[in-house]
């Protein structure tokens, strides 16, 4: 065998057993994630309840999965791409490992994703536990966009879960609220043992503490500006000065006046109908949208509060959110308080406002 071909037969190994492109192997510029679950890790104890004789291949998922969670623009493209590729049963496994987390604990999760994401969070509600047969035939419909669309916001959903909980995807777990359907078996796992493997919780993406928001107007000293004020759920005893300031690091409230904005902290509002979809901290502060973007812009490290159902604004709210382009997060608010509001008991965060379809 010649030198070229030896070197060929090489990186074509390389890039099998790591699930790596194998352009990327044979030009030496291969990058090797080990972040998120491995290949066994994401395989389902029961390839039956999914259709086929064995478990789908799921190298290539296990190695985007890690480069997300690593932040390697490059191989995130191409595993992407890579993957799209695959039998469908391999986005299958890949988002409704996630979607079935998020539909024993949130039943709305899937309203604010994208369409083709909404479809296919249906599917996985629909599902019987450990039956994903009905998740891989919505991946069959599925045109090559929504495809896509759809292994994006499962990609995020993964790297909120391994950035939070890493240990998780190594046989850990943490008490989750309700058990979900869907469940990992891990190499170390016997596929006769009673428990059918490791269940991951998600719950942690979304703040302890509970809120509802109100939208009015604040003037400052460069003029009125729309703001949010977060008002604490009596429900959530977690909620309140101390979690906003400690918790969260807002700064202390200063009367008519406008605090430099924070890159970190996104008011999500919806780009057709103005409603107000959430309040989110970037995974990365550092990142603004005119700076390169090696890193989804939309990865958050928290959701403080996101809408159950559409939350409608005034016009000239709406109005000014637009001008600006930013908007002023204060609280906490008590609405019916005993005694005049102070403002020395109010914390504020200066944010951006995002204009999208979902959060």
């Amino acid at each position: 065998m010649s030198k070229s071909h030896g070197r060929k037969s090489r990186a074509r190994n390389t890039s099998r057993s790591r699930g790596a492109a194998y352009a990327a192997a044979n030009a030496g510029t291969l990058h090797q994630h080990d972040s998120g679950p491995s290949n066994q890790d994401l395989q389902p104890g029961n390839p039956g309840g999914w259709g086929v004789d064995t478990a789908p291949d799921m190298r290539t998922a296990s190695a985007l999965i890690g480069a997300c969670l690593e932040r390697c623009a490059p191989c995130q493209q191409s595993l992407a791409a890579k993957l799209l590729a695959e039998d469908p049963i391999v986005l299958a496994v890949t988002a409704g490992s996630v979607y079935s987390l998020l539909a024993a604990d949130e039943p709305d999760a899937g309203s604010l994703a994208s369409e083709g994401a909404q479809v296919f969070f249906q599917a996985v509600k629909s599902s019987p536990p450990g039956d994903g047969r009905s998740m891989v035939r919505c991946v069959e419909t599925l045109n090559r966009e929504a495809r896509s669309a759809l292994l994006e916001d499962a990609l995020d959903l993964w790297t909120f879960f391994g950035h939070k909980h890493p240990g998780l995807m190594r046989s850990q777990t943490t008490g989750q609220r309700n058990a979900s359907p869907f469940t990992f078996t891990t190499s170390d796992n016997d596929p006769g043992d009673a428990n059918p493997g490791t269940v991951l919780d998600l719950s942690g993406l979304a703040h302890p503490a509970r809120y509802g928001v109100r939208a009015d107007m604040t003037l400052t000293g460069s003029g009125n500006v729309a703001s949010v004020a977060l008002v604490p759920d009596p429900e959530s005893p977690e909620a309140g000065y101390a979690d906003l300031h400690e918790r969260l690091a807002w700064e202390p409230y200063i009367p008519e006046g406008l605090p430099a904005e924070d890159p970190a902290w996104v008011l999500k509002i919806h780009e057709t109908n103005g409603t107000l979809l959430g309040i989110v901290r970037l995974l990365d502060a550092t990142l603004v949208p005119d700076k390169p973007r090696e890193w989804r812009p939309d990865a958050y490290d928290v959701i403080l509060w996101s809408a159950s159902e559409p939350k409608p604004v005034s016009a000239a709210w709406l109005e000014c959110a637009r001008d600006r382009g930013s908007a002023l997060l204060y609280g906490p608010l008590d609405l019916t308080p005993a005694a005049p509001l102070a403002s020395s008991r109010l914390l504020a965060v200066h944010a951006r406002c995002a204009f999208t379809d979902r959060l």
